[in-house]
């Protein structure tokens, strides 16, 4: 069985055959171009990046202990899904971190970089505009990490990191629910006027209610559908024709 409806990008230098086969599938993974469900066939994988089995299969057991793929025994081996449970969690916990964050940012920023990051928010509206919501999501993202760097704590910025990549599924997903890239505009830029007014306390706020808004339109869109977070992204077979 193959997933000829997907094509993985050819693999880059630098690193170990195994290392490049496992970053390779990963972006794949957190980019939703390999959707929740997907199943991920030993074969496929190595014919597609020109690599024997060995490597894939090393590849999909580090992701598995990841938590990105899951092996069910005589069946396969599938993308992990995303439970709603798992979703709440990491978007609760962001906006506590990301509400830190912004505190902390709030008189760190020059008049040159608030321009910037006003900039960014342009160019998502426009590029959201024009259809490219990915393109429109990752200017938000940009905004985003423009804040934490500002923040100027050594010890915050891993921690964000590290739920960087548990949050990129969830933030692609989120933004496929209608109308949420729009409210997400709105707020950002009532982020950044606090931002400009150097408001600690009303950057913490703005931030804290934007991402409880992002977790609320999940939720309520997940329970809309009655299906499970992993149905906002079709797993690649039933796509294939």
């Amino acid at each position: 069985m193959t997933n000829d409806i997907f094509r993985l990008p050819s693999i880059g230098a630098g690193l170990t055959l195994t290392e490049r086969v496992y970053v390779t599938i990963k972006k794949s993974i957190l980019d939703l171009d390999l959707k929740p469900g997907s199943v991920l066939v030993e074969d496929d994988l190595a014919r597609q990046l020109g690599t024997s089995k060995t490597p894939v299969r090393d590849a999909l057991l580090a992701l598995e202990r990841d938590g990105l793929v899951v092996k069910i025994p005589y069946k396969g081996t599938y993308v992990a899904d995303v439970s709603l449970k798992d979703a709440v969690e990491i978007f609760e916990l962001r906006a506590v971190l990301e509400g830190l964050a912004g505190r902390l940012a709030a008189r760190s920023f020059s008049l040159k970089e608030l321009d910037e990051a006003e900039q960014l928010l342009d160019a998502a509206d426009a590029t959201r505009a024009r259809g490219d919501f990915d393109a429109a999501s990752r200017c938000g993202a940009e905004f985003h990490r423009a804040i934490h760097l500002r923040a100027n704590n050594r010890r915050l910025l891993p921690i964000l990191d590290q739920l960087d990549e548990q949050l990129e599924r969830l933030r692609r997903m989120s933004d496929q629910v209608e109308g949420r890239l729009v409210k997400s505009s709105h707020e950002h830029r009532r982020v950044l006027v606090a931002l400009r007014a150097g408001d600690p306390h009303q950057v913490e706020q703005a931030m804290r209610y934007h991402l409880e808004s992002v977790v609320k339109d999940f939720t309520l869109s997940t329970a809309d559908s009655q299906t499970p977070v992993a149905a906002v992204a079709p797993p690649l077979k039933e796509l294939a024709a």
